[in-house]
């Protein structure tokens, strides 16, 4: 097994969009997804995208409002008699408080559609940004800077999902020793196939975050049991995931048999939860969870008093 270091990685930003992730270079016309506030390349502050496309918007609105401006003016200019120069001046001024009430009122849904025509239309540009910063991280591994490399692609990750990102991520974190304090992710990191690399990831995130263990992984283990079972330490691994199930009834409910196959695998304080679990739900359908837990206590803690009276 590889030596781990420690390190302490840059905080990810929290946006509740992902589109709130880039930003753009207004002179260079490129755009960007790090931590960077200002271009590589001119220098300039980089602008949220969202605020590049109001801009746009913007232009948009005020064509219209000159345009309108123009036809107002060629209206009166084209009067012929006091009554119609009234009649252009009047309609003019209507047009100009309908245009401003419109504006107000459906001003914000314009934005929004415009926006989606905005990311369609810059798609192109946005997919070069991630190919350049892809480059990039290239360049990190190469001078084995795999902290930069992997702050990079966790970022190019929110755009990006395949398997290559996840295996690059995964490789990136088994250089590392993993903490609590870390923020870790799981489900998000799940390999279409079974990965060796994701499984040695697995075992330490167990160690340190077990709530992350969710449906998803446990669905992958129950997959990939027969691969699992010969990497050493197996058995235990998919009895450390088994035993992170039991945070929820639901999970123990869905996944007796692997529970049951595992159970010689648990920790004692696992097998404790679970026993008070079994105890208090053994006719609900878990008969068999119950038979195999009480022979387990019976056999190995049947003199601890942790246990006594939870099969009575």
């Amino acid at each position: 097994m590889r030596k781990r270091v420690g390190v302490q990685f840059r905080k990810s930003r929290k946006t509740t969009y992902t589109f709130e992730r880039i930003q753009g270079c207004k002179r260079c016309h490129t755009y960007h997804v790090l931590w960077d506030t200002h271009c590589e390349n001119c220098g300039r502050a980089y602008t949220p995208i969202r605020q590049l496309s109001t801009a746009v918007t913007r232009r948009y609105v005020q064509t219209r409002f000159l345009l309108l401006g123009l036809f107002v003016c060629l209206a009166i200019l084209s009067a012929d008699t006091i009554l119609q120069l009234a009649l252009a001046f009047g309609i003019g001024i209507l047009l100009f408080a309908l245009f401003f009430v419109i504006q107000k009122r459906y001003g914000s849904y314009e934005k929004d559609a415009q926006f989606v025509r905005f990311l369609t239309s810059e798609r192109e540009t946005i997919k070069q940004s991630l190919v350049h910063h892809l480059e990039d991280i290239g360049a990190d591994v190469k001078a084995e800077r795999i902290k930069d490399a992997y702050e990079k692609t966790r970022e190019i990750g929110h755009f990006i999902e395949s398997d290559t990102i996840k295996i690059r991520k995964i490789m990136f974190l088994n250089h590392y020793v993993l903490r609590k304090d870390m923020e870790l992710e799981l489900d998000t990191l799940i390999p279409k196939t079974y990965d060796k690399d994701f499984m040695e990831y697995l075992r330490e995130v167990i160690k340190v975050q077990p709530w992350l263990v969710k449906k998803a992984v446990l669905d992958y283990v129950k997959r990939y049991k027969a691969q699992i079972l010969l990497l050493e330490n197996g058995e235990q691994l998919i009895g450390q995931v088994a035993g992170a199930a039991l945070r929820m009834k639901t999970y123990v409910e869905q996944y007796q048999e692997l529970i049951i196959e595992f159970i010689d695998y648990l920790p004692r304080e696992r097998l404790l939860r679970l026993a008070k679990m079994a105890s208090t739900h053994r006719h609900d359908g878990w008969d068999r969870l119950y038979e195999a837990v009480k022979q387990r206590v019976d056999t190995h803690y049947a003199f601890d008093p942790d246990f006594k009276g939870l099969f009575n």
